[in-house]
């Protein structure tokens, strides 16, 4: 399948090798870090950087790329939060950084995971019923990452260190909602015509932001991209309203899906899908699910007035 990508006993051996040559510190020096990532993607096997390429410049039909599996080190246990940077000194996270550097530049968000270039992925025992992706016995509906920002990521890679059988990451891509809908409605929504308010995770910190806490009105569609929160959109007008209604319909009814294994790395072309997670219940025992999540954009430069080095300041998001 092209959107699948399983990696031979070689691939892992250089993919390994270019991690061990990865020692800079993420949180200290991000742009060091990135720089070498950088460098270190152009080493990577031709068929790597091939798949990589095509996936970037045409996506897929899946709206995502899957790369398997890569070994993963002993752990330490699950943290019980966000905030043990934990992950970003993991031998995936690394690996994940150079394949993400290939084709795209990797970007932090101060509002979101305190502003580092990986995040920590984990159930919250404080937030299992949030619609973020600290929750997990409440299912996160379908959404485009930052929905509510003109300097969203065009890419999220997820790279799993401990599943969970019951957590699956549904996808749904553009062109499937597309094919279902009639040309009438398709028409409707590249007209500007939906409101969304600003992700929960961002505004945890009272963080004020310059565009306010609604934004809008916009189109779900645009070109071929797609724009979508079922939890934080609402439309300006009934058709509008029930346009939402009708992705929902057709998410449940399509959606892909995947149960993310330890050394799986999925990254979500956030341009042309909408993605989301069904509940699990975690035991809060230090081996609940834990993923490695990182951010990128295909225009850096789009963000420069917005950023301190890698990071996007949170009144600008």
């Amino acid at each position: 399948m092209n959107n699948i990508a399983e990696l031979t006993y070689e691939d892992i051996q250089i993919l390994l090798q270019l991690a061990s040559e990865l020692n800079e510190n993420p949180t200290d020096n991000p742009e060091l870090f990135c720089n070498k990532a950088k460098i270190l993607s152009q080493k990577l096997p031709l068929h790597i950087k091939n798949i990589l390429t095509r996936f970037s410049t045409f996506g897929s039909p899946s709206g995502f790329l899957l790369i398997k599996t890569i070994p993963t080190e002993n752990l330490p246990p699950t943290p019980d939060d966000n905030n043990q940077k934990i992950g970003e000194h993991t031998i995936l996270a690394r690996i994940q950084a150079i394949l993400i550097s290939f084709f795209s530049e990797l970007i932090a968000y101060e509002a979101e995971g305190y502003g580092r270039l990986f995040q920590d992925v984990v159930p919250t025992k404080s937030m299992s019923k949030n619609q973020t992706s600290l929750g997990s016995n409440t299912e996160l509906e379908i959404h485009t990452e930052q929905a509510f920002s003109k300097l969203r990521p065009d890419f999220l890679s997820l790279a799993c260190l401990r599943g969970d059988k019951q957590a699956l990451t549904y996808i749904l891509p553009v062109q499937t909602i597309i094919q279902n809908i009639s040309e009438e409605e398709e028409l409707l929504l590249r007209g500007p015509l939906w409101n969304t308010g600003v992700d929960l995770s961002f505004k945890l910190h009272g963080n004020e932001f310059i565009e306010g806490d609604i934004r809008g009105p916009f189109p779900i569609l645009n070109d071929s991209q797609l724009v979508f929160d079922q939890d934080l959109m609402s439309g300006t007008c009934e058709k509008s309203n029930a346009m939402i209604q009708k992705i929902i319909d057709i998410y449940y009814k399509h959606r892909l899906h995947h149960n993310l294994c330890p050394g799986d790395i999925i990254i979500v072309d956030n341009r042309h899908a909408v993605h989301g997670r069904s509940p699990f219940f975690p035991k809060f025992d230090g081996n609940d699910r834990f993923l490695i999540r990182c951010f990128s954009t295909l225009e850096y430069d789009k963000s420069s007035y917005a950023r301190v080095g890698r990071m996007v300041k949170a009144i600008y998001s």
